[in-house]
Order: structure tokens, then sequence, then C-alpha cells
């Protein structure tokens, strides 16, 4: 069986107290969400809702789990995020502007622009970024090279790849996550974004993934259940110590469009917003215009 957590507290790199251990965490996701909806607003808008659904995860990577030099991106003793489910971007990108790899002004002025590395997709060009990513299925079989590279080497390097749940329906996905059990990768975190839906509508009336914790398990991961907006539990199954040498998988069970009170967790795959619409999303998240 997988297992499931539940909140308690962890040791990380952002600094946090028992009794407040969250505050600045839910800050920075704040700050993201509020970017990410700005970016909505720019003239070719963005992939709204799988980017808010993605921002508890990137707080807990980016913030806490990965070994991280925002002012030298290219350290080479820095833990790696690919962020398969590429059109997400704008939810990448905001979050590494919050944690200081880039000025998040830059992002919203550049966001999509001729010539810009903020593109809709997600950009290696972009510091904090080492692979473009976007066309499904992909991400993980880069992350699952790189990951037994730096085996091969004896380096303590992570390797950190979100997916879709949609995605999962990509075959070379599966193919990537054999190798990655054969070769015992306990350096490798596959996360899956559960948020039940992509481009052509719910993902489970597409291709069911219902039982990809069963399938998970079955390939060889450690597997651990997880509510995906509940940064404690994030944070306990992604710190958890290893169990043996098995890679580890999260499925992490999100909704598009979370944190906007006026999406009602039904957030929209693609959205750009009028100035109108900006003003009332951020007032639903008890923002300032």
């Amino acid at each position: 069986m997988t297992r499931s957590m539940t909140a308690a507290t962890t040791d990380a790199r952002v600094e946090r107290s028992p009794d407040s251990a969250l505050g600045p965490l839910e800050a920075h996701a704040r700050h993201i969400r509020r970017l990410i909806v700005r970016l909505a607003a720019t003239p070719a808008g963005c992939h709204l809702g799988g980017s808010l659904s993605l921002v508890e995860i990137l707080v807990a990577l980016l913030g806490c789990v990965m070994t991280l030099r925002p002012e030298d991106p290219h350290w080479e003793r820095r833990d790696h995020l690919i962020l398969s489910k590429g059109h997400a971007a704008a939810g990448l990108y905001a979050a590494l502007s919050e944690f200081g790899f880039f000025d998040p002004e830059e992002l919203v002025q550049r966001y999509n622009a001729e010539g810009s590395p903020f593109t809709g997709h997600v950009n290696a060009r972009v510091p904090g970024v080492d692979f473009s990513t976007g066309s499904l299925g992909h991400g993980l079989g880069l992350g699952t090279g790189l990951a037994l590279g730096y085996r091969l080497k004896g380096l303590s390097n992570r390797v950190y790849v979100i997916c879709g749940d949609g995605e999962m329906g990509e075959g070379s996905n599966w193919e990537a996550l054999q190798i990655a059990s054969h070769q015992r990768l306990s350096n490798l975190t596959v996360i899956i974004d559960r948020n039940g839906g992509q481009n052509d509508g719910p993902t489970e009336s597409i291709l069911s993934q219902a039982a990809l914790a069963d399938r998970l398990l079955m390939f060889g991961f450690d597997t651990v259940e997880v509510d995906g907006h509940d940064l404690p539990a994030l944070l306990q199954a992604l710190e958890a110590p290893p169990t043996g040498t098995a890679p580890r998988a999260l499925i992490a069970r999100t909704r598009k469009g979370a944190g906007v009170p006026l999406f009602k967790g039904k957030g929209p795959h693609y959205a750009v917003f009028s100035p109108e619409q900006l003003r009332r999303a951020l007032v639903s998240m008890g923002e300032t215009p």
C-alpha cells in the first residue's frame, strides 16, 4: 500500500519554529500565486490552472528541500528540478523569482515577449532552469539519465521531476520509470501533480489514472500519496529518509486554480485576463489590485 502523509514538523532550509512553522512558506505561496495571476494578465496570458496547482510543491522544493544557490544557478553541487509539464512555466518562473533567481518585475514585463527567455513553455535560458520542457513525456527521461549520471560519478546531487497526471498517459514515462527502478536511483524523486485535469478535459475521462499508485508500486517505487496543498505533509514526504535504494514517487492531490477563490477550485487551463478579471481574481485572494 502507499503511505498517506499528514502534517508534521520538519527541519528545512527555510528557518521554521515549531509554533509558527509555516508562516514564511505560506507567505511565499501567496506571493507566487499573486505573480502567476499577474502573468495571466500579460498580452499572451498563461497556463493558469496547472501553474496554480503546483505552488505548494514548488515552495516545498525550492524553499526547503533542495540544495541550491540562486546567486549561482549553475553551482555544480546543486540539486535539479525538472518541470516535465512544461506548459506550467508561469508557475515555475514565479517560484524561481520568489526565491531570488531573478527579479519578478522583469518576469512580468518580459513574459512571453518576443526575444524573451521567459517563454510560455519552460526555457533553459532562464536562471534556475536546466532543461527546456513542454513536449510531454520527456522530463522524466531527462531526470532519470541525470540521476544515473550522478550515481555513476558517486555524487550526492538529487533530481526532482514534476509530471502532470494527464502526462502519465505517455509511454516514454513508463520506460523511464522502469530504468529508474532497475538502476535503484534513490537520488530521484518523481512528483505527480494529480490535479485531475488536462487540456482536453478531466483526466479520468480521457485516460484514467485511478491505478497510478498501484502501478508505481509495481514498478518498484517507494510511493507516497499526499495532499499537494498541505505544506507540512509535502515536506514530511519529501524529506523522509530513504527506505532502501528505491526511487521515490509522490502523488500530490491538487486542484487546478487552487488559492484563487474566484475559481472555486476549477481554474481554467489557459487564461488571458482583462484588467477587470485580474482585479476580481486578486480581490478574491484578499490582495490589493
